[in-house]
């Protein structure tokens, strides 16, 4: 099961890294962004790549090696991906993130579902062994 929870980890971490790289690259630049999108997401960068991936990565290792890390890590990996999830989807939700672009609509919902469905995996597979 370490081995499943792992490629779990480094896929969401792997698909961070590419969110982010599809953002500065091409949302980043569109002037017909809603009011205060780009703002809102140019707050997350460093909490995703500077904590959320390092953590996910940690974690995954950890399981793959069979270090007590990996569990430690695990917990607070989903307990990040929670919050960010939560964040993202009260923003969206109070700003209009989930009506316009249906791309941009279809990658809300699945950024923010694999947030908040595997991020409380994450925690409990973590609890439940160490």
């Amino acid at each position: 099961m370490n081995i499943i929870i792992a490629g779990l980890q480094i896929f969401i971490a792997v698909g961070f890294i590419g969110f982010w790289i599809y953002f500065f690259i091409f949302e980043n630049k569109k002037p017909d962004q809603r009011e205060g999108y780009l703002e809102f997401e140019r707050s997350f960068p460093l909490a995703d790549l500077g904590w959320a991936v390092p953590v996910l990565i940690i974690s995954a290792i950890g399981l793959i090696m069979e270090n007590k890390i990996g569990e430690i890590f695990s917990i607070a990996g989903g307990s990040a991906l929670i919050f960010l999830g939560l964040l993202d989807i009260s923003h969206n939700l109070q700003f209009g993130g989930y009506t316009g672009n249906k791309f941009d609509i279809a990658l809300n919902l699945i950024v923010n579902l694999f947030c908040i469905i595997f991020g409380p995996i994450f925690m409990i597979y973590g609890w439940l062994n160490i």
